[in-house]
């Protein structure tokens, strides 16, 4: 992903000299999901291949075909991604690409998307943040991957609550209704889409953008997030 420079890392400033600005002991910090459900990343308790699906999603599936979430959203991963978010710390993305880019590897390219389709934001809070955060992480991953990201794909046609404070519910109330296809020729040929998100929570807006492009024909809609939170 580019020439190795010498920086500081981002968390705790001793010098490192890699293509991205975070030290090997502080990535070593960060909180790895180990055992997930295969669906929706939510976090299970044992590994047991017999039962990959969390209860939830064993009862009531989600359109979401799989899920693939890197770490727990926890200190001090969760610092990064909310310096990203909300004080523009964009060299963080490329940071998060990067481990993101490095779980990829041990992937097959069969399993790999035909289109990357970032979480869309509503152009009103586009304007007010300056950028996306999740069009930020897909790019240098597109871009390794040689796989297109769906600009012209999806877009929010109505602006939502931030979904922070809200409960699972809510959350699925708020979210629902909210994308529309921007043209539906532009899916033609895609079977397969991941959409990238920073952070999984409820899983309510990948499975609004799922239910969605599956009307319209995809296949296979999975999920690409750095990491998973749990509402408590």
């Amino acid at each position: 992903m580019g020439l190795f420079l010498k920086s500081a890392c981002v968390l705790c400033g001793d010098s490192v000299v890699k293509t991205i600005s975070l030290c090997e002991p502080c990535r070593q910090d960060f909180p790895i999901l180990e055992n997930a459900c295969q669906q929706c990343g939510l976090p299970l308790e044992l590994a047991n291949e017999d039962h990959s699906i969390c209860g939830q999603c064993f009862k009531s599936p989600t359109a979401v075909d799989y899920t693939l979430c890197l770490y727990h959203y926890e200190i001090p991963l969760d610092y990064l991604i909310t310096e990203l978010k909300y004080n523009q710390k964009l060299a963080h993305a490329a940071i998060l690409a990067e481990l993101f880019l490095a779980r990829l590897s041990e992937e097959s390219a069969e399993n790999l998307p035909d289109v990357i389709l970032p979480v869309p934001l509503h152009k009103n809070r586009l304007i007010k943040r300056g950028f996306n955060q999740s069009l930020e992480i897909a790019r240098p991953i597109a871009k390794q991957l040689d796989i297109p990201i769906g600009l012209d794909l999806v877009r929010r046609k109505r602006q939502t609550r931030t979904q922070t404070d809200l409960t699972a519910v809510e959350r699925k109330k708020n979210i629902r209704g909210c994308f529309e296809i921007i043209k539906k020729e532009s899916l033609s040929g895609y079977d397969h889409i991941v959409i990238v998100d920073d952070v999984v929570t409820t899983g309510s807006t990948a499975n609004e953008l799922a239910i969605l492009l599956k009307k319209l024909g995809v296949k296979k809609v999975g999920v690409w997030s750095i990491a998973r939170a749990v509402i408590k």
